[in-house]
């Protein structure tokens, strides 16, 4: 029993050795272009969105990022017509790697997300609304490192915006929408240290 927990000890201390360049992830920063889908609930369909982001590689499963994009998409009212929703969400997002291999990494990421929302009603006379609010975002992704300097991430993240101000400003006709929106997203990144 001794001999088989002392060689298990052995095996484990040679896995973690032997992993150093996954390990030696210091600190480091990637900038990068992002572009997919989002939904909407409640919204017209999937739409196009894309952005910039900035990756920070903090300690080796550890990691920050920032990101910025833009989507544009239709909601319909019942019976009424349609509102246009312009939406640049500012994200900031701690990032947790559960497996990180010198060239796949599996991450859990969680934050804030800064929305400048703009409703605009005005095709069926209920005029514009604008607002700006920060809400919570949960996700999980892979990055793919293509060399050096490159890299690939592909993620999945859900904003819980609940837009009750739209709801507000607009009324009874509004009423179901609240802007919660899933994205699905690659992105291109440029290892910069």
């Amino acid at each position: 029993m001794k001999k088989t927990l002392g060689l298990s000890i052995l095996a484990l201390l040679a896995l973690v050795l032997a992993a150093p360049p996954a390990a030696a992830d210091g600190f480091g920063m990637d900038l990068g272009l992002h572009g997919g889908a989002v939904g909407v609930d409640g919204g017209d369909g999937n739409t196009f969105i894309g952005g910039a982001q900035a990756r920070f590689h903090i300690f080796w499963i550890i990691g920050a990022e920032a990101r910025a994009s833009f989507y544009s998409d239709t909601y319909k009212l019942e019976g009424i017509g349609e509102l246009d929703v312009d939406n640049t969400p500012f994200q900031v997002s701690g990032m947790l790697y559960l497996l990180k291999l010198p060239k796949v990494g599996l991450y859990v990421l969680g934050g804030g997300t800064y929305s400048s929302l703009k409703v605009n009603g005005e095709d069926v006379g209920l005029g514009e609304v604008t607002d700006s609010k920060w809400s919570a975002h949960a996700g999980a992704g892979l990055d793919i490192h293509l060399g050096k300097s490159f890299s690939l991430n592909g993620d999945v993240r859900y904003v819980f915006l609940d837009a009750n101000s739209v709801d507000e400003a607009l009324g009874e006709v509004a009423d179901d929408y609240n802007g919660d929106f899933w994205t699905a997203t690659i992105g291109l990144n440029f290892k910069l240290f």
